[in-house]
């Protein structure tokens, strides 16, 4: 895991997103994914003897086991989202199936016996049965949940609108001259990315949960997701953070832990500057605070402060409802760290089918005449993977379980050249890549391509029959230019470049190709006189034909692609004939008081320049002489500024300020489009949401 990584790791855990991506995508303490005996995705009503889910007989009867209505009654077709199952008898050891499609064990939580909460796993547009076993008893509601066409992301946002969605289709044909509505009111700013993929920006409405439907004019023809996206006039219900509208004479502050969601009561909350301030308070059981006077008007700085919490700071907020997770630290003294509590495990799946190449036997195996004639060190090889989330979120290990993802020439099926993948559970796409291999060196160079689209399995299943014609030639090379880099920081750094390339399959993931652990798409250049170029790549056509690149730019610092750097994402990029050009690369931060290395000033606040294109947000994260985290600050991306609020001075309550010593301090820069620092969520700490960052950490004394 590379600084970035690591960084990032800090930003998202630490910053409420454990509760969150807990009620986000149903993710446990445990993460493991088990290989399990296999399910046929074909077998939509296999049962529990092929699930590899034995119960135990507890000799309770369940005569009143029955499910009612699932609520939401729909969802996209990515899975992911939450639904509560309403019935009676229902238990935590119950399977469920969504369309034949098993729930992960993680995914239940049992609340009552009349309610059963999960994750759902993805499924096919459409109608989908909800099916419910416990123990030797099965019941089953039909049509019991929708899986809607459409996946929104964000899929809710502030009553004021403008929040930027990205909303993909499943089995759509975007156009240009698409009408999309939120309710009844119309989109701004359209942009159809692919056929499968369009943005906007939302309209403002009141407070209301709202139907999406997209319209394509020509004949009237609508796709519509029930229901699909939320607004709110407070802070985000989910993400946290800052909204509600310009402070007026109240503010209400809402503390919360980081990593359970719960509220956290004697929470220090102090606005501006606790030495002057009449505004402090602590929260209740609640976590709640309610600051109320006509002289409150306008952005404050908002501090929450308590002990054995990181500290957090929102600068110049001018929003009227604040959520503020507090991240525990993980300090013994605390009674916190130590190992965690073991969790229950994810089942894996398996993808298997065969490698087909045309040629003069129509109903048995082909030569790869397709693939250059190999030399005496080299075997005409193929590699079989699933698309990933992200370009940072690799599959497990394809081979795991008995699992065969190499193929040389020699191994034949009936038809073709027989594969199985191991992969996780959910929507995909499958891909080969077939050319030669040097067995010495293990250089591989891919010449034929191979794909299967829409690809889905549900946990412990096994998607067989996926075959793919091996007939898309990789003869196109992609150059991509760096342009309008900021200036370097002192010492010399950045002093490298790094360009990642992905094929955008929209609800399907990313075409990242990597074999043998080697990016084929990564390329690292010491400096930028010529164009970053990007061999042996498909053309977007046919079954590509809805593909858009994704390209990553950065300049970093030394061969393992360190702070400091700064970066930018490009998505959608379909035109590749030219050059594609990466532009718009954020200033690097440069801490100017204190200069490294030297003492925290008497205002305490810490102050940095920056060149290069503005900002959306800063964070600001800080680490005490301990090594503990200590203060995490959000700061609007044209403040650069970031003031450490001593809280052991306020009037009206207090909190322990942090270690002092050898300490160290580092902000990012980021750009989000359509970005609103006063509804900031919590959310978009995500950096999928991210089209630049810049980064930097320095040293100080305390």
């Amino acid at each position: 895991m590379n600084s970035f990584s690591r960084a990032l790791t800090l930003l998202i855990v630490g910053a409420g997103s454990t509760a969150l991506v807990s009620a986000c995508s149903g993710k446990t303490e445990d993460n493991t994914i088990n290989v399990v005996p296999m399910i046929d995705a074909s077998t939509s009503d296999a049962g529990p003897p092929d699930s590899g889910v034995i119960f135990p007989d507890t000799g309770i009867g369940h005569s009143d086991f029955s499910i009612a209505r699932v609520v939401p009654a729909n969802g996209p077709f990515s899975g992911g989202n939450i639904a509560v199952i309403r019935g009676a008898g229902l238990s935590e050891e119950a399977t469920v199936r969504f369309g034949g499609r098993m729930v992960q064990p993680a995914d239940l939580q049992l609340l009552d016996t009349r309610r059963l909460q999960v994750v759902v796993p993805a499924g096919d547009v459409g109608p989908a049965d909800v099916t419910v076993e416990l123990g030797t008893e099965t019941v089953t509601l039909p049509a019991g949940y929708n899986y809607d066409a459409l996946q929104l992301d964000p899929n809710r946002g502030s009553v004021a609108g403008g929040t930027f969605v990205t909303i993909t289709g499943s089995g759509t044909h975007f156009e240009a001259g698409d009408v999309v509505t939120f309710g009844h009111s119309e989109c701004m700013d359209i942009i159809v990315v692919s056929p499968t993929v369009i943005t906007c920006r939302t309209p403002p409405l009141s407070s209301s949960t709202v139907d999406v439907t997209i319209t394509h004019p020509a004949d009237a023809s609508t796709v519509i997701a029930t229901e699909a996206y939320t607004y709110y006039d407070t802070s985000d219900p989910f993400g946290g953070g800052l909204g509600g509208g310009p402070v007026m004479g109240t503010m209400n502050i809402t503390v919360l832990n980081a990593s359970t969601g719960e509220p956290i009561d004697g929470v220090c909350v102090v606005l501006n500057d606790p030495t002057t301030s009449v505004y402090g308070q602590t929260t209740d059981a609640g976590g709640h605070v309610t600051f109320s006077s006509p002289d409150l008007l306008g952005p404050q700085t908002v501090t929450a402060a308590k002990d054995c919490f990181e500290k957090t700071t929102f600068v110049q907020a001018d929003a009227s409802s604040v959520t503020i997770f507090l991240v525990p630290l993980m300090d013994p003294r605390c009674g916190m760290g130590g190992e965690p509590p073991p969790g229950r495990s994810r089942n894996g799946s398996f993808v298997s089918g065969q490698l087909i190449w045309r040629g003069p036997n129509e109903y048995g195996p082909n030569p790869w005449a397709n693939i250059p004639r190999p030399r005496s060190n080299e075997v005409k090889v193929s590699y079989v993977f699933a698309t990933q989330e992200t370009l940072d979120s690799p599959n497990p290990d394809p081979n795991t379980g008995g699992g065969v993802s190499r193929i040389v020439e020699g191994t034949v099926g009936d038809r073709g050249y027989p594969y199985r993948i191991f992969v996780a559970p959910g929507g995909m796409a499958v891909y080969a890549l077939s050319g030669l291999e040097n067995e010495e060196t293990g250089e591989f160079i891919p010449y034929v391509m191979g794909i299967a689209r829409n690809v889905l399995v549900g946990p412990g299943e096994e998607g067989r029959n996926t075959n793919m014609i091996m007939n898309i030639p990789l003869d196109h090379a992609v150059s991509v230019t760096m342009n309008e880099l900021p200036m370097s920081v002192p010492g010399g750094n950045p002093n490298r470049y790094r360009l990642r390339a992905a094929i955008d399959l929209g609800g399907e993931g990313l075409i990242v190709r990597t074999v043998q652990t080697k990016p084929l798409d990564v390329v690292r250049a010491a400096g930028r006189d010529r164009p970053f170029r990007l061999l042996s790549q498909p053309a977007l056509f046919d079954a590509l034909s809805d593909g858009r690149y994704l390209f990553e730019g950065g300049w970093y610092t030394g061969e393992y692609d360190s702070i400091p750097y700064t970066m930018v994402t490009r998505r959608g990029v379909a035109d590749v004939a030219g050059t594609v050009e990466l532009n718009g690369f954020l200033g690097i931060p440069a801490a100017s008081s204190p200069a490294p290395g030297a003492q925290i000033p008497e205002d305490r606040i810490l102050r940095w320049t920056a060149d290069g294109a503005p900002s959306d947000l800063n964070i600001v994260l800080m680490t005490g002489g301990d090594g503990q985290p200590a203060w995490r600050q959000f700061i609007p991306g044209d403040v650069h500024e970031a003031p450490i609020p001593n809280t052991t001075v306020t009037a009206t309550c207090g909190a322990p300020d942090y270690s002092g010593g050898f300490v160290q301090w580092g902000v990012y820069a980021v750009q989000i489009p359509g970005f609103d620092y006063n509804t900031f969520s919590y959310s978009y700490l995500n950096d999928q949401y991210w089209t630049g960052s810049a980064v930097d950490f320095f040293s100080a004394l305390q």
